[in-house]
C-alpha cells in the first residue's frame, strides 16, 4: 500500500501520533552511550524495540505494510538516543 508518510524526531518519552498509523521506517542515534528505544500502540502494547551501540545510527525501513499502532504511537522508553520514526500521515 502506498501512503504520504511524514518523520517525526523526539529526544524523550511521550506521545507521537493519536491516531492510528503505521511504522515505516526508524532511525536511531546514540547520544551518548548505547542506546535503546521502545515504541507502543495505543493500548500499551510493545509493537518494535530497537538497540544502537555507542557513537552508532541504527536506520531502518520496514517492508510492505509496516507495523501497524492502532490508537496511536507513544515511545514508552528512550534511553542514550535520539529516535525519528517515519510514519503514515
Amino acid at each position: 500500500m502506498k501512503s504520504d508518510v511524514k518523520a517525526v524526531r523526539k529526544t524523550s518519552t511521550g506521545a507521537v501520533f493519536g491516531g492510528r498509523t503505521r511504522l515505516r521506517g526508524i532511525i536511531l542515534s546514540s547520544s551518548g552511550g548505547a542506546g535503546a528505544v521502545t515504541l507502543q500502540d495505543g493500548n500499551s502494547v510493545t509493537q518494535f524495540q530497537a538497540d544502537v551501540p555507542n557513537g552508532d545510527v541504527f536506520s531502518y525501513n520496514l517492508a510492505e505494510d509496516g507495523i501497524v499502532f492502532e490508537g496511536g504511537m507513544t515511545i514508552s522508553a528512550l534511553s542514550n538516543a535520539i529516535v525519528t520514526v517515519i510514519i503514515d500521515k
